[in-house]
């Protein structure tokens, strides 16, 4: 049996860590520092859709609130009680924050549709005063978490409630402006109405990946007939048993199999060709392999693939 890891992240700074941890400390403070103004100006006006866009942007606080605590658990090492760390907490924190999302989702359809029909004043002015502050914090926030959203289901979730965000300055703008111009105040709760569904949407996606990576599940890009047909090319090789590839947390896949082989002679040079192989082509994270002359039957039969 052999087991292969990167050794590169022995420090504990796993896929970014302490980078991660730094990006949400900085947009958590920006964000709650313009949540604090917008609710000011919400309030100073009188305006509902500047207070709700204020409320949205609390959302998103929260949100990376979430991701920041599961950043920082998943970086404390394996001990003898959690053999893998707590990397999963990463996946804990998105699973909320797709839970948050979801009911937030379900927040500004409500409340959407409850203002259709309603006769209300909007102050434009201090509704596109916020809307451009609020775009400038968001699109920092953007800047800074872009990258790292795109391989980690934690930082996504925390992207995505900065969408939110986004999308409610965007959406405060586009509806001062009809309002403006045509004094259709519906206008406002038809457009948050229409960013609910892309909330439930963005909701729906991150619940399934935890979901999925919660299951254990074959990770997404991961072929397994695939793979099994690559290790059954290796010299030396007669079958290929038992496979399971499942995530441990964003971007780390970890991989185990029998190998049957012909000759025990030949197993040390099988076992380093089959690393290479799942490391270099797979890019999984750890592997395990066990290596047998003979298949013995297993009580595990029923989940050998």
């Amino acid at each position: 049996m052999n087991n292969t890891a990167d050794h590169d992240n022995k420090d504990g700074s796993f896929h970014g860590v302490k980078t991660n941890a730094r990006i949400l400390i900085i947009t958590g403070w920006m964000t709650g520092i313009y949540f604090l103004i917008e609710l000011a100006l919400g309030f100073y006006s009188g305006s509902v859709a500047v207070i709700a866009d204020a409320f949205h942007t609390f959302s998103a606080v929260g949100g990376i609130l979430i991701a920041f605590i599961a950043n920082r658990i998943s970086s404390r090492a394996a001990t003898s009680e959690a053999t893998y760390g707590f990397k999963r907490s990463e996946i804990v924190g998105a699973l909320l924050n797709g839970l948050f999302l979801l009911v937030m989702a379900v927040y500004v359809m409500y409340m959407g549709y409850t203002r259709l029909g309603v006769e209300f004043e909007l102050p434009t002015g201090i509704m596109l005063l916020a809307a451009f502050g609020g775009l400038v914090t968001e699109l920092i926030a953007f800047k800074l978490i872009f990258k790292q959203q795109k391989d980690n289901i934690n930082m996504k979730g925390a992207f995505w409630h900065i969408m939110q965000t986004f999308v409610g300055s965007i959406l405060i703008i586009v509806a001062a402006v009809v309002i403006l111009l045509t004094g259709y105040t519906p206008i406002d709760a038809i457009l948050g109405m229409g960013f609910g569904v892309v909330l439930l949407w963005a909701s729906y996606k991150i619940i399934k990946d935890a979901f999925n990576i919660f299951m254990q599940t074959v990770p997404k890009e991961i072929d397994i007939q695939e793979v099994k047909r690559a290790l059954m090319k290796i010299e030396g090789v007669t079958g290929v048993r038992h496979i399971h590839a499942w995530v441990l947390t964003s971007n780390s896949n970890i991989f185990s199999s029998h190998l049957q082989i012909a000759d025990h002679a030949a197993g040390e040079r099988i076992l380093k060709e089959a690393e290479d192989l799942l490391k270099e082509k797979y890019n999984f994270y750890f592997s395990t392999l066990q290596l047998e002359v003979v298949h013995t039957q297993s009580v595990a039969d029923e989940i050998n693939i």
